[in-house]
């Protein structure tokens, strides 16, 4: 991804957590123009700061995925119809998404990382995603982040209170 491509992706995130917190107090509409003033203004105004630069770094490389989703939460928070991803579906994949972190981390003795780069599970995963978004109407990318643990476990917090 481009530096500017990099920096859009930050922008998002900042603006969606503001969103996401001020969402507690707020309305949809205050919640996701303050989003979005705070998120721009973070990146254009404190773009060389330690905290604008760690999180960069923390998250880089930032990938399609996670703006997407948050785009996809704020605009359904907003009123946008979109298709809603199932209790089931998100455990799922938070379970899923564990063992492979663990797996990229040598916790489990099973290296899992190497199959994305080899061919024929590559294509099978794909394929898999692919079919389970035209099943379920769901979009999809193939760039997940490790962030998505976090957001998936707040998601089903969120919906167990």
């Amino acid at each position: 991804m481009s530096g500017l491509g990099a920096v859009a992706g930050l922008a998002i995130l900042l603006g969606w957590v503001v969103f996401a917190l001020l969402g507690w107090v707020a309305s949809p509409v205050l919640a996701a123009g303050l989003g979005a003033v705070a998120g721009t203004g973070a990146v254009v105004f404190f773009r060389d700061s330690v905290a604008v630069s760690g999180a960069m770094a923390l998250l880089a490389p930032i990938g399609v995925m996670l703006p997407a989703l948050a785009l996809r939460h704020a605009a359904a928070k907003l009123g946008v119809p979109v298709v809603a991803f199932e209790t089931w579906e998100l455990a799922a994949f938070l379970l899923l998404y564990t063992v492979f972190l663990a797996a990229a981390f040598g916790v489990v003795p099973v290296d899992l990382y190497r199959l994305g780069y080899a061919p024929l599970p590559v294509a099978v995963m794909v394929l898999a995603v692919c079919a389970y978004g035209f099943v379920t109407g769901n979009w999809f990318d193939h760039v997940l982040h490790a962030v998505l643990w976090p957001a998936a476990v707040v998601v089903l917090a969120a919906r167990l209170l």
